[in-house]
């Protein structure tokens, strides 16, 4: 890449070059908040799912994030600051999704504060991925989110929640000093259910708001029916997922048989729960698009989009990178590009701005320049592409190059610009230098 060797004095119209000052926390434009499941801890994503953001793209892991009553703490992964993407460790695992919605609020704006991004990407998982959602309808205008992932996520409830019913009943009927048979029965009941919820409580707030609207429930029928923000891109990953592995519990004949009697004498069936795939949540409950508020109009599905994986259970998380490469899988955007004058060596720069979820190691910028007599094509090194913070804009990426010295001012050039990413995904722009 050479520089304009012409003696003639650049025009005064051009402003001047400055070096843009790169960000010092964040490689990416949208940094990312890792969302667990019902029950989980952040260790959920550990293994492959965070190896590959950091040794496959370089990405720094910012650190666990612990929200709580008395505010978020951070335990740093990262001492040299950067901060790309968190994990996020919701105080009580078994909570009401409003509970965690409050608490996630607290985790954007602190890496809102952090990182200086204006926007950041949500990836759930289970009832993660139903907090981020909701959360949304509750910040329609001031949400700070660009993109929502959800894996395996129950939006329309799952059958296993039913379970809710069963125990805070089989409760209420011991209450009411039942005879001895039925006592007998109804302690037995009670017994393997408590024996069967290992870490998640069959009564806890969680269980509660993920019942179908036909077990009772009446949270997430609420939920899909709220408006949603349309300025964020919504990606429903959707496959064959256990909201809780204690239902495996169950599998056994004699259990089923107990609780069959048991649960018949408070008026409940067993069938649903074991008819419909030990405590899987259906494909319908996981797709975004089948919300009613999203159903309502044509056109609001747009926006949302849905990727089916043979398996989204825990060990398919901890153990694969898809998730992880749907997360940051997009097109550039070229946001446009100008040319200015470096006064250091009387010389043209074009510079490019761009959006790319991935970061620059992942990305080539190409110029080709063109006028009558010739064209030349350079791809711009990585030393001369960055992201920085742009006010309003929130982090734009850019890339600069000096016009070829071959090219004399009074000659018309059109600047062809490609920009592609590792995942093979590109966008293309243009920019036109009028001879003088």
């Amino acid at each position: 890449m050479g520089c304009n060797s012409s003696r003639v004095l650049l025009p005064s119209f051009l402003p001047e070059y400055h070096e843009v000052i790169a960000s010092p926390t964040l490689q990416i434009p949208y940094p990312i908040l890792l969302l667990h499941g019902l029950g989980q801890k952040a260790a959920v994503w550990n293994k492959n799912a965070i190896s590959f953001y950091e040794k496959d793209l370089g990405l720094y892991h910012a650190g666990l994030l612990t929200p709580s009553k008395k505010g978020i703490s951070i335990q740093h992964k990262n001492p040299k600051g950067n901060m790309d993407f968190f994990t996020v460790q919701f105080s009580n695992p078994v909570d009401s999704v409003e509970a965690w919605v409050r608490e996630l609020e607290q985790c954007i704006q602190f890496v809102k504060k952090e990182t200086g991004a204006e926007k950041v990407i949500l990836i759930g998982y289970s009832m993660g991925g139903l907090t981020g959602r909701h959360y949304l309808t509750k910040h329609l205008l001031d949400h700070h989110v660009q993109r929502l992932i959800t894996i395996g996520s129950p939006h329309q409830g799952s059958a296993f929640a039913k379970v809710w019913n069963w125990k805070t009943n089989l409760i209420k009927a011991l209450e009411n000093h039942p005879d001895l048979f039925s006592k007998t029965f109804l302690e037995q009941g009670l017994e393997l259910l408590r024996n069967a919820e290992s870490d998640v409580p069959f009564h806890s707030a969680a269980i509660r708001d993920l019942r179908r609207p036909e077990d009772g429930g009446w949270f997430v029928e609420q939920s899909g029916k709220k408006e949603h923000p349309l300025d964020v891109e919504y990606i429903s990953v959707i496959g064959d997922v256990d909201i809780s592995k204690e239902i495996a519990q169950f599998n056994k004949s004699g259990a089923q048989e107990l609780m069959r009697r048991v649960l018949g004498i408070i008026g409940f069936g067993i069938e649903s729960l074991f008819e419909s795939g030990d405590g899987v949540v259906s494909t319908k409950s996981q797709t975004i698009n089948e919300l009613p508020w999203f159903q309502s109009q044509p056109g609001r599905q747009r926006i949302s989009h849905t990727i089916k994986l043979q398996s989204v259970h825990e060990e398919h998380l901890k153990n694969s990178n898809e998730i992880q490469k749907i997360s940051l899988e997009d097109q550039p955007e070229f946001k446009g590009a100008e040319i200015y004058r470096d006064m250091s060596k009387n010389s043209r720069v074009l510079v490019i701005d761009y959006i790319d979820y991935l970061p620059k190691k992942e990305c080539s910028v190409s110029v080709s320049f063109i006028s009558k007599e010739k064209s030349i094509k350079v791809e711009i090194d990585q030393d001369n592409m960055s992201i920085s913070h742009r006010g309003s804009k929130g982090m734009i990426c850019s890339a600069s190059i000096d016009f070829p010295s071959e090219f004399l001012l009074e000659t018309d050039i059109e600047c062809l610009i490609t920009i592609k990413n590792s995942f093979g995904k590109q966008c293309t722009g243009s920019k036109m230098w009028k001879g003088i």
